[in-house]
């Protein structure tokens, strides 16, 4: 595709039509005004400058995380990283002419083939923004499936989720109420919820179904998937969640990913891109997008969402971890996460906090302290360690992940025996 810039000719044009004279003229008012000469060092050479960096780096605090709450810190194979920033796949952009593309799509695909087998669903989209933002246009999808508006949500969802969601009912006319009838769009629950809960959802699948109603699961930590029970077998139409645990860091909040697969029935529905496999006329194996049901694509009035495109280089960074993974390394993530969180839960107990999770939990639980959880936080920071979420004065929301060995779990209950 060809380039055409602008002339100088072009620009002049332009600029006189503004009644400017130049683009110095134009910015002039977000210029900042030095008055004094700036306090910089003198310049170093690329040797000076590497030594100087890696001297800053060493103030760096390497903190031990004991929290999660929607973000984890999971291990991330240094492959992932290096096949992620290759030139081709970093600069990249959305593939309006898609299948030129091949490349791109063919990641696309694999990516929403891992979620169906993780979700145990049939159909995936591309991605989407991120967990919070996924699980709001699932709500979308359902009140354009069924013609409803009443949404109802189980308890335990995070509650950053929850007020996503309440900002998407409000600006699309949905209520949010507190029981199942014939007027419920769907119904949503996480799974394991914010405090770590697992719980069989067949039930609330049943009651769903039984009024007309969408059943929504939220996973917002997927390595869960690799050994609870999938989705789709609790009776989901929709699943969504945030991939950030697949191979993407913390980064302070983001970029992160969502995800959405659904039964084959919400196929027309689902927003965003779904990409597919194919045969060219030659035999060949190519991949398409089989549906762009966006407002870009086809008519605004019939558009699925507004949502305007996929975490795609986020998306490539999960696919690449799944791949690495595979399902067994995915499964020791899993069970190293879980193992590691009930040794600390047990360790907790013996020093005196009381276990507040009553159902069985994955690699998050909720313990009452014997002192101020703020006490106990700060003391365990002051030691390097990231000692968890404060849920009020003496509640607190503690999380492991692979990542944590024994010897950090022993050296967190030390600093709690200090306090306590």
């Amino acid at each position: 595709m060809d380039f055409i810039p602008t002339t100088e000719k072009d620009r002049n044009e332009m600029l006189k039509q503004i009644g400017v004279n130049s683009i110095d003229d134009l910015v002039k008012e977000f210029k900042p005004a030095f008055t004094r000469k700036l306090n910089l060092p003198e310049p170093m050479s690329e040797f000076e400058l590497i030594q100087h960096m890696q001297m800053l780096s060493k103030k760096n605090i390497i903190l031990k995380y004991f929290l999660g709450a929607g973000s984890y810190n999971h291990y991330i194979p240094s492959a992932v990283n290096h096949l992620l920033m290759r030139g081709e796949f970093s600069t990249g952009y959305t593939p309006y002419q898609a299948e030129i593309s091949q490349g791109t799509l063919q990641a696309m695909y694999e990516f929403q083939s891992f979620i169906c087998l993780l979700t145990g669903m049939d159909v995936a989209n591309a991605s989407l923004y991120d967990g919070a933002s996924a699980l709001s246009e699932a709500v979308l999808l359902s009140s354009s499936y069924n013609r409803r508006n009443h949404i109802f949500v189980n308890e335990g969802l995070h509650p950053q989720y929850f007020e996503v969601l309440k900002t998407y009912c409000n600006a699309a006319d949905l209520e949010l109420t507190n029981e199942i009838d014939d007027k419920t769009s769907c119904v949503i629950a996480q799974n394991p919820d914010f405090f770590g809960n697992i719980e069989n959802l067949r039930y609330l699948a049943e009651r769903a179904h039984k009024v007309g109603a969408l059943f929504v699961i939220c996973v917002v930590e997927p390595t869960s998937l690799a050994i609870l029970k999938a989705p789709g077998d609790h009776g989901a139409d929709i699943v969504v969640g945030e991939g950030q645990s697949f191979g993407i860091p913390i980064n302070f909040g983001g970029p992160y990913l969502g995800f959405m697969a659904v039964r084959d029935f919400l196929l027309k529905k689902i927003p965003g891109r779904v990409c597919g496999m194919t045969t060219d006329n030659k035999g060949n194996k190519g991949f398409v997008l089989t549906f762009q049901a966006r407002e870009q694509h086809i008519r605004r009035e019939r558009a699925t969402s507004n949502i305007t495109t996929n975490q795609g280089l986020m998306a490539l960074a999960s696919t690449i971890y799944l791949a690495l993974m595979g399902r067994n390394g995915l499964n020791t993530v899993a069970k190293l996460s879980y193992g590691r969180a009930h040794l600390l839960q047990e360790k907790l107990v013996g020093a005196g906090f009381e276990a507040l999770n009553k159902k069985p939990f994955y690699n998050e639980f909720v313990v009452r302290a014997p002192k101020s959880s703020k006490k106990i936080t700060s003391s365990l920071f002051k030691k390097g360690i990231l000692g968890g979420l404060e849920l009020g004065d003496d509640k607190m929301l503690i999380c492991c992940t692979e990542m944590n060995t024994v010897q950090d779990i022993e050296s967190f209950v030390s600093v709690i025996g200090e306090v306590s």
